[in-house]
This record gives C-alpha cells, structure tokens and sequence, in this order.
C-alpha cells in the first residue's frame, strides 16, 4: 500500500536547510547549558505541594514570592573560583548565575500560612488554598 506524505513547499528549500544545519549545534549546547528547575506539583485536598530541585544551591540564595495563585522560585548560583596556584581551568560544565520559574495554580494561596523547607537539594512548599475562595455557579435570572 502506497503511503501519502503531505507536501509542504519549503520542506525542501536548501537554503533553508542550510541554515538550519548550521544552528543545530548552537541551539543543542544552549540546551545543554541552560538551567532548569525541575518542579513536581500535587493537590491534597485544602493545599497544594510543589517540590522542586535546586542542588548545590544555598538556601540563602534561594527566594519564593506569592502573588494571589501564583508562584515565582528564583535562586541565584555564583560562580565557583577554586584554581589553585599554577593550575588551570580544563572545563567547567557547572552551572553558575540565576534561575527562575514561575507557576500558576488553580486557587489562590494563602501566603501567611505558606511554608518553604530545603532539605538535601529539595525545595518543598507547602502552599495552602486561600479559604473562602470557592467556586460558585451563577443562577441566570
């Protein structure tokens, strides 16, 4: 049986292709390179739990800021000089400088009762739903 595959125009443009084989190597190392925080988010009941892996990183160079339902983690790594006298630097692949990420959630928190422990390399927050703050279904009149 023959397969159909459909056309496009420019799948087929060398110039393209050209291009796009010259910035494969670019775009792979910044991927490599670019820092993430790595986040898991669950719902238990009246609270929400995010835990999210920030290794190596001091918890005073760590911050969490809430605003309404949304939640902004930003930590900040400086850079390690440890060359000893007469030696020199090989490669450096550690990550070094600032990472951030920003999540929404569904409810609204309530940031006084909010609680953030780093324990071995683990942020975990303990975010509970602002109270009083259900959903409501309007009658149409």
């Amino acid at each position: 049986m023959t397969r159909l595959t459909q056309y496009s125009p420019f799948s087929s443009d060398p110039v393209a292709d050209v291009f796009q084989a010259f910035l494969r190597p670019i775009r792979s190392q910044a991927d490599e390179r670019s820092p993430r925080l790595d986040i898991d988010i669950t719902e238990a009941g009246d609270k929400y739990v995010l835990k999210a892996e920030i290794p190596g990183i001091d918890k005073k160079d760590i911050s969490v800021e809430i605003d309404g339902n949304t939640v902004m983690i930003s930590a900040n790594k400086e850079q390690n000089n440890e060359v000893k006298e007469g030696g020199n630097v090989i490669r450096q692949e550690r990550y070094w400088g600032r990472v951030q990420r920003t999540v929404s959630l569904a409810s609204p928190i309530d940031q006084a009762a909010a609680k953030a422990v780093c324990d071995n390399g683990v942020l975990t927050l303990t975010l509970p739903k602002l109270a009083g703050n259900q959903n409501k279904t309007l009658k149409i009149e």
